[in-house]
């Protein structure tokens, strides 16, 4: 199997942006098989995603077999607040056992300890980390890796782990490479000489910022940037206008073909709740191929390459802005 450039990430079947009902999964996840797409990203902490999406899986298994895709799910989160966290070892054996109930499998191709900044260094590496790697050698688990919003502290664990003589194999970083910041490529070259061995980036649209919809209210970001990001929709709001409304370009699509372009992560992850979804994030993920605005491409058009750079003007202040996480009332 090849393992394609982009996943899908299936945090959206959990609700939290707009219904998602079985059927409607269902039809995404055969979309997203049939146009090539080969992993699907989910987590206990996302509602009842993993149940929605094991049952997608498991009601296409004909058509598309088990050995014809992978997943990654998560562990030690289960909940919103501090309290709900869990990095035990009889908790990571009982969390994969019951990650593979939900997405009925035998084996899980991916498992990441999940928002790792949450939890105690040790608890991570000492506790949680070793049982999971436990795992893989008896053939649960086929990958061992961390997910978490801080690049210094997904750094740290890297870089234990590989002084232990025994790296990760899959780090995620999530809202670390967009429009409105780009830490995460200074921090690709240093997991990669800490022996990471795959590097995933999620959230192009910084987890719904940079959908030129109504930021969700519970967006971590701070005033500024949202107001920021505001000004971008509203200066592509006026080109729209200014062109008749006959272009087809919009906040999302800007951003996508940025985030997109980050040539050096191994593979993109994106939210899609339906099939349209799904085929928007494929061309524009071809579309970012062609541009190569990450490494200074541009659009052909000058009127939309000015729109973009006046975007980047105004967000250049928060290229290296990150929010708190965990957040001081969690």
């Amino acid at each position: 199997m090849i393992q394609s450039k982009i996943g899908l990430g299936c945090g959206v079947f959990s609700g939290a942006y707009g219904p998602a009902p079985q059927e409607a999964v269902e039809d995404t996840v055969r979309t997203a098989l049939s146009r090539g797409i080969t992993l699907f990203d989910t987590s206990p902490y996302y509602n009842d995603s993993e149940i929605k999406l094991g049952a997608a899986l498991l009601a296409l298994r004909t058509e598309f077999p088990r050995s014809t895709y992978k997943i990654c799910t998560k562990l030690g989160r289960y909940g919103l607040h501090k309290a709900n966290f869990d990095y035990s070892a009889e908790r990571v054996a009982a969390s994969v056992h019951k990650s593979m109930q939900r997405l009925h499998v035998d084996y899980l191709d991916i498992v990441l300890c999940h928002d790792v900044e949450f939890v105690d260094f040790d608890q991570v590496v000492d506790v949680a980390l070793p049982k999971l790697f436990e795992l893989k050698q008896q053939g649960l688990v086929r990958q061992v890796g961390i997910s978490g919003y801080p690049l210094d502290v997904l750094l740290r664990i890297a870089q234990t782990q590989n002084q232990r003589g025994c790296p990760l194999d899959v780090c995620l970083s999530y809202c670390n490479f967009n429009l409105h910041c780009q830490l995460l490529s200074t921090y690709i070259p240093l997991l990669r000489d800490a022996g990471v061995k795959t590097i995933i980036s999620a959230s192009p649209l910084s987890m719904g910022l940079l959908s030129q919809d109504t930021t969700p209210e519970w967006h971590p970001a701070s005033p500024e940037l949202k107001a920021a990001v505001s000004q971008c929709a509203e200066l592509v709001n006026t080109y729209t206008e200014q062109n008749g409304g006959n272009v087809e370009i919009s906040l999302a699509k800007i951003a996508e073909s940025f985030a997109f372009s980050l040539a050096e992560a191994d593979i993109h992850l994106v939210g899609a709740k339906n099939s349209n979804e799904v085929t928007c994030a494929l061309e524009a993920f071809l579309r970012a191929q062609k541009l190569q605005l990450a490494s200074g491409g541009k659009y052909d058009d000058a009127d939309l390459q000015q729109l973009y750079k006046k975007i980047q003007q105004i967000l250049e202040p928060f290229s290296k802005y990150t929010w708190p996480s965990p957040p001081a009332d969690v």
